[in-house]
C-alpha cells in the first residue's frame, strides 16, 4: 500500500513540476553585475539608443535587483522562443517620476514596428496598450513609486491579446500592433525590450521578467513551496505513516 501511494504522489509532483515548467526564460536579474545591462544574457541597445543599468537599490521584493530606465536608453532580448499558439509574458514595473513615459514592445515580427503588444506607464502613472495599430486607449490607473504586475497572453493564431495588471483583466483580444500596419505576421514570441528614447525625463524599473507557453496563470504569484521542499515533506509523510 505505501508502494502504491509513493508511486501516486510522485506522479502528482511530476505534474506540479510540468505545470510551473511552462515557462522557457525567466530572469531575476539578481546574478548580473551592477552596470551596463547590455553585454550580459544577450541583452542588446535598441533603437540606437543608451544602455539600460542593472542596480540593488530599488528591486522588487525584499533582496536583489532590478533594471533601471531613464531617458534615452533601450534595450531588447531576443529568443528562439517556442511555437505554441498560446504564450504569455510576465514582468513587474515601475514609474518613480518624469513626464516620459516607460514603453514596453512585446513581438515576434520585425523589432519595434512589428510588436504585438505596446504598454506604457505615462505621466501620472496612466498606463495604456495598444488596440491594433493606431489606437492607444488608457487601460488603467496605476500609481508612481509602486510595483505593478504585468501579464499578457498572446494568441499567435487569432493575432490578439490579454492583459492584465495586477491580477485584475484590463484588455480583451486587442488586436496585435504589427498586423496591417508596419509590422508582419508575429508568428510567435520572439523578443522583449523596453526604454525611452526621448530625453524627456524617466525614472522606472524593470524587474522579474517570465515568458512561457500557455496563459501563464501562476507567473508572477510567489511560490508556496520549492520542488525540493514538497519532495521532502512528501518522504516525511510516507516515513511516518511506515
Amino acid at each position: 500500500m505505501v508502494k502504491k501511494t509513493l508511486i501516486f504522489g510522485l506522479a502528482v509532483l511530476a505534474l506540479n513540476f510540468q505545470a510551473f515548467g511552462a515557462a522557457w526564460y525567466s530572469e531575476n536579474f539578481d546574478k548580473f553585475n551592477d552596470g551596463d545591462i547590455v553585454g550580459q544574457d544577450d541583452w542588446n541597445i535598441a533603437m540606437g539608443q543608451k544602455t539600460c543599468q542593472i542596480q540593488g537599490k530599488v528591486k522588487h521584493g525584499e533582496m536583489g535587483k532590478s533594471v533601471l530606465v531613464t531617458e534615452k536608453t533601450m534595450v531588447v532580448r531576443s529568443f528562439k522562443g517556442s511555437n505554441a499558439s498560446t504564450q504569455y509574458i510576465s514582468l513587474f514595473a515601475r514609474k518613480d517620476d518624469g513626464p516620459g513615459p516607460l514603453m514596453i514592445y512585446i513581438g515576434g515580427d520585425a523589432i519595434k514596428w512589428g510588436a504585438a503588444a505596446k504598454i506604457d506607464i505615462k505621466e501620472g502613472g496612466i498606463i495604456t496598450a495598444n488596440k491594433g495599430n493606431a489606437d492607444f486607449p488608457e487601460v488603467v490607473k496605476g500609481k508612481l513609486g509602486q510595483w505593478h504586475h504585468f501579464r499578457l497572453v498572446f494568441d499567435f493564431k487569432k493575432k490578439s491579446y490579454d492583459f492584465y495588471v495586477d491580477g485584475e483583466k484590463v484588455v480583451n483580444a486587442f488586436g496585435f500592433r504589427g498586423e496591417g500596419g508596419k509590422g508582419g505576421v508575429n508568428p510567435s514570441l520572439g523578443w522583449f525590450f523596453f526604454g525611452w528614447d526621448h530625453p524627456q525625463v524617466l525614472t522606472a524599473y524593470i524587474d522579474d521578467i517570465e515568458m512561457g507557453d500557455g496563459e501563464g496563470e501562476n507567473a508572477g504569484l510567489p511560490k508556496a513551496l520549492d520542488q525540493k521542499d514538497k519532495l521532502a515533506s512528501y518522504w516525511a509523510n510516507i516515513k511516518a505513516g511506515d
